[in-house]
């Protein structure tokens, strides 16, 4: 194996600093290929940590990989060889399904006389993944990805059941009472009371004294 301090120019070789870092560097660069040597047997994915199943499936060209979860990235991976061998075929769709948890039906054009060279898909349960955008666009990537090329996807039906037999409902009450107040308003006056009326009687009398007759 070449050492790194073998590739340094002439003018750097002599130079006691730069060689010590170089020949650090090839330890600690020695020291990750013998782990990453350990690392590369598929058999112990299972235990491997996600940064290091991220690096297994660059390295055996997994087709698609975002938006999974770290057991589904463990299964693809060690099916990639199986799955590249079978591409581009009814087998190979139907594998990744059972690798991603999809239970999967495929059906031929000549088994429901159809167009030529057309199929469906029907996804008979999601129940641990549900349903969302990420997942149809996944399912679009994954029918394109390992189909036949001849091949066209007439129709791709998804099923929202659930295998659990016990199923849980949840429910809430609320309630509540509306109370409005307005301000103290007087409706009935009852008022008693004594009324004085005075009155006055005024009498003039005129009397007229007329001289004695004789």
């Amino acid at each position: 194996m070449t050492s790194i301090v073998d590739l340094l120019p002439e003018s750097l070789k002599h130079d006691d600093f730069i060689v010590a870092a170089a020949e650090a560097f090839e330890i600690e660069i020695q020291a990750l290929y013998e782990e990453f040597k350990l690392y590369s047997l598929l058999s112990r994915v299972d235990n491997l940590p996600e940064v290091l199943v991220d690096f297994l499936a660059y390295e055996k060209h997994v087709d698609f990989y975002e938006d999974l979860t770290l057991q589904e990235k463990r299964n693809v991976v060690q099916e990639a060889l199986e799955i590249h061998r079978k591409k581009g075929t009814k087998y190979a769709l139907l594998r990744i399904f059972d690798l991603l948890n999809l239970r999967g039906k495929i059906t031929e054009w000549f088994e429901y006389v159809g167009e030529a060279y057309h199929f469906k898909i029907d996804i008979l349960e999601v129940s641990e993944k549900g349903i969302s955008d990420e997942l149809l666009l996944l399912l679009d990537r994954l029918v394109n990805t390992y189909k036949n090329n001849r091949s066209w996807l007439e129709a791709l039906t998804v099923y929202l059941t659930s295998i659990n037999k016990n199923i849980e409902v949840g429910c809430a009450l609320q309630n509540g009472e509306e109370i409005t107040v307005y301000p103290y308003a007087i409706t009935n006056i009852t008022m008693t009371t004594q009324v004085f009326t005075p009155s006055t009687n005024r009498q003039v009398e005129i009397a007229t004294i007329y001289p004695k007759e004789v």
